[in-house]
């Protein structure tokens, strides 16, 4: 006897064995048994979910001799004989080879005999999809009025590619990709059967790979079953030795990646792409892996922000329903993502997906991975808003109590004008006389008077605010200190930039970034302007403004008409 192929020798038989469908199967239960089976079904979805399988399912339970039954027997020769794919009543037809006029001519001719055996007449055609429009039209007659005994069964991964008219004339039924943990109990059940040695985190590795797909998984479980001799002694297949048959990222990679992100260390990120790289995994699905496993941590935490984080059982529970992880997975995520802001992982999850797209297509994957990994591992670090609402506080007391400290270096430094008035002047008494006195003084120079009523912003003080920039927004402070300082009052600020930095600073979204930091480190709404670069300013040769503003210029005009921003 040939060899079976582990998708063929486990293909569901019934309804009952039909994994991650059971909405399906219940529905095509529920219409055997009212004596409600529709003409036409249409059945969609990814590859390797099911959907030929059910199909002949739907087939035997038709016409097995017990039949219509939900649970054909399998054992009767109309059950065997389409197990089998020989029944001469159950036609399996593929879309792609029969997808001309010609051939759905020839079908509308046969469908109109009675079965030569079985029941009804069963059609199933797959991959639907490819019939040519005309093909369509001839059978929509056909699929709207077909003989009692004739079924329809039109099985498609490409749904948004068929004709109005034919949707409305099928009972559809979307087959939705099966989970891990499904994918996971049906190959440990295999392995098992077929004598295969292979720990739990290989079988969910493979479980993951397939994403959704059963077929898919057996595909990958053969490729083990091959280079692991069932019979030989030997130690379980674990994940690195998967990792070595098959070429795919342990999921140990993804949280030593997302923990070296968190922890900023970028060049640990290199290392570890250089790694896996090296043992031949595709980066391109590594870098989509990641996309989910950040999204992961990103929701883990939200959750975590939501029920309180001594609340673990509510973390799972929730986390359950919009992950399909393992309660240990969920542990292991809690953990890494419990010391990081939400807010952090939201710019960790958006960078990683602007990555991911660059890597699908690009020539040069295992670059630009890295590039993407470095740009998400140097971030700054957002700040929790309660945080930084007690520090303001802090900042504020501290601020309150140096005040009077600058107002009494006001008041010494009009202190040697009072000492020059004559000695012989009258003294009324010391409590009145203190508050005329200082009436009396002369008006003191503008810059100590500011100074006693508000602190006068400073370049020192522009240095410290770029250093407070620099902890916000890393990206920004590097283009500010590109420029000058030209003005600095308690009301705004001028500086001057040049060419592309000029243009990066001018953003909507900059400008407002700017003006809310000016207001958290000074304490006060100051107004921005951010002039072009005089004339001779860009060294020798020729001078900056004609050049660079020019190029400015356009680079603004460019931005306005396309919507875009400078990166």
């Amino acid at each position: 006897m040939s060899y079976l192929v582990l998708a063929r020798k486990w293909r569901p038989q019934s309804f009952t064995d039909m994994v991650g469908q059971q909405h399906i199967a219940r529905v095509l239960t529920n219409a055997i048994q009212s004596g409600r089976i529709a003409h036409c079904y249409l059945f969609t979805g990814v590859r390797g979910v099911g959907k030929t399988s059910a199909a002949r399912i739907l087939a035997k339970a038709l016409n097995c001799v017990d039949g219509p039954t939900p649970a054909p027997c399998n054992e009767c020769p109309r059950c065997q004989e389409i197990n089998d794919a020989r029944s001469i009543d159950v036609y399996e037809i593929d879309g792609a080879s029969n997808r001309g006029i010609d051939e759905v001519r020839q079908i509308i001719e046969n469908v109109r005999y009675q079965p030569a055996a079985a029941r009804f007449k069963v059609y199933i055609i797959d991959e639907v999809h490819q019939v040519t429009r005309d093909a369509f039209n001839a059978l929509l007659k056909t699929l709207e009025e077909p003989p009692p005994f004739a079924k329809f069964i039109l099985a498609t991964t490409e749904v948004h590619r068929l004709p109005e008219t034919i949707l409305s004339r099928c009972q559809r039924f979307d087959f939705r990709r099966i989970g891990v943990h499904d994918i996971h109990e049906r190959l440990r059940r295999i392995a098992e059967t077929e004598g295969l040695n292979i720990t739990d985190g290989a079988l969910t590795l493979i479980s993951r790979a397939a994403q959704g797909s059963m077929r898919d998984a057996q595909s990958l479980l053969e490729q083990v079953l091959s280079f692991a001799d069932p019979g030989a002694e030997g130690g379980a297949v674990d994940e690195p030795l998967l990792r070595d048959i098959l070429g795919v990222a342990e999921r140990r990679v993804l949280y030593e990646i997302s923990s070296a992100v968190i922890a900023g260390e970028a060049a640990e990120c290199l290392r570890l792409v250089a790694e896996v790289a090296s043992h031949g995994v595709d980066l391109a699905a590594l870098s989509r892996e990641l996309v989910e496993h950040f999204r992961n941590l990103m929701v883990v935490r939200l959750i975590a922000e939501g029920v309180g984080a001594g609340s673990g059982a509510g973390i799972e529970s929730g986390s359950r329903r919009l992950m399909d992880l393992t309660g240990e997975e969920v542990s292991l995520l809690r953990d890494q993502a419990a010391p990081v802001d939400p807010e952090t992982f939201i710019g960790y999850y958006r960078f990683i997906v602007q990555g991911d797209e660059i890597v699908a297509r690009s020539p040069y994957p295992r670059f630009d991975l890295e590039a993407s990994l470095v740009r998400v591992a140097t971030l700054p670090r957002t700040v929790n808003i309660a945080e930084a609402i007690e520090e303001l506080r802090r900042l504020e007391g501290r601020l309150e109590g140096a005040a009077p400290v600058r107002e009494s270096r006001a008041v010494q430094e009009a202190e040697p004008v009072r000492e020059a008035e004559p000695a012989t002047q009258a003294t009324p008494e010391p409590q009145e006389e203190s508050e005329p006195a200082a009436a009396e003084l002369p008006t003191p120079a503008p810059k100590a008077q500011e100074e006693a009523e508000a602190p006068e912003p400073s370049s020192a003080e522009w240095g410290r605010f770029l250093g407070f920039v620099e902890g916000e927004q890393r990206v920004l402070a590097s283009y500010l200190r590109q420029g000058r300082l030209l003005e600095i009052s308690e009301s705004g600020l001028k500086l001057q930039l040049a060419g592309l930095y000029r243009s990066h600073v001018r953003e909507r979204e900059n400008m407002a970034l700017l003006e809310g930091f000016l207001e958290r480190f000074f304490r006060r709404s100051m107004a921005v302007e951010v002039v072009a670069a005089a004339d001779g300013e860009g060294g020798s040769g020729e001078p900056q403004g004609a050049a660079e503003d020019e190029a400015g210029d356009m680079v603004d005009e460019a931005l306005k008409l396309f919507g875009g921003t400078v990166k």
